[in-house]
């Protein structure tokens, strides 16, 4: 092992709704990810706060309820996870107060060992995504998300992530019309049935562009173990052999091998 692999990773899981059971939910999922030598904090927003982010608009007041407390643990952790699927403000937030704290430590020389690390499950993501799908092959991906309003956002926060406006690298995003306090209140069949219904959609706008969707990312940090839903609607649509072929991509798992990989690499 080299010396960077035995001092463990400090990874500070960002959960910016105050929602305790959101951030619980989020710990069997990182646990089955069996990264060894790593130390996870889960935060939960301060309250007063936002209950459910269900609009770009709620992630900045959300950004604003939890900076002042993240501030004075930055010094204690490595690499942080912002657990909103959203284009948060906290990533930029975060990073920028992270370059502070390196320019400190280091008085400007940019010592590696003063690094740290910032992302977010969306950016995360739409990173995995294009990793499991060709550029030259006609595949794409796309997100299946929460409410109507996050079809526009997230398209945007896509386009601008990759500096164009028309990509065919993605399908698009499509919605399940619940917000994320819903997908844990609500009947589960009702829950699959709307996660079902925007995966096909999903894989139908694929196919009008003549292109096959290979990665669909959970558009919510609440959609935690809907992936079965997901996967249903991928054999249903497609059939067995194509259905198969579809990556479902979880930010959080992505976020923190992406995290993992950065810190462990020393860049």
């Amino acid at each position: 092992m080299s010396v960077i692999e035995d001092v463990p990773v400090r990874i500070l899981v960002v959960n910016p709704n105050t929602s305790e059971h959101m951030t619980k939910a989020l710990q069997p999922v990182i646990d089955d990810l069996g990264f060894k030598n790593v130390q996870y904090t889960l935060f939960t927003s301060p309250t007063p706060g936002i209950s459910s982010i269900n609009s770009p608009d709620d992630a900045t007041e959300s950004a604003k309820a939890c900076l002042s407390a993240l501030v004075p643990m930055l010094p204690m952790h490595d690499a942080f996870l912002v657990a909103c699927y959203s284009q948060h403000p906290l990533v930029p937030q975060l990073k920028h107060e992270c370059d502070i704290l390196q320019q400190e430590a280091t008085k400007g020389a940019g010592g590696a060992g003063a690094r740290k690390y910032v992302t977010g499950i969306f950016e995360a993501s739409v990173v995995t995504s294009l990793a499991l799908t060709g550029s030259n092959t006609n595949e794409s991906f796309g997100i299946v998300s929460t409410g109507k309003i996050w079809e526009t956002a997230l398209r945007d926060a896509v386009h601008e992530l990759f500096g164009v406006t028309n990509s065919k690298r993605f399908a698009g995003c499509q919605t399940t019309g619940l917000n994320a306090s819903e997908l844990h209140d609500l009947p589960a069949e009702e829950v699959r049935t709307k996660m079902k219904d925007a995966t096909k959609r999903l894989l139908q706008d694929g196919t009008s562009m003549q292109s096959h969707v290979r990665a669909i990312c959970l558009g919510c940090a609440g959609m935690i173990g809907l992936e079965e839903a997901v996967r249903e609607a991928c054999l249903e649509e497609l059939g067995e052999e194509d259905g198969k072929k579809v990556a479902i991509v979880d930010g959080v798992k992505a976020g923190i091998g992406a995290l993992l990989t950065l810190a462990r690499g020393g860049f």
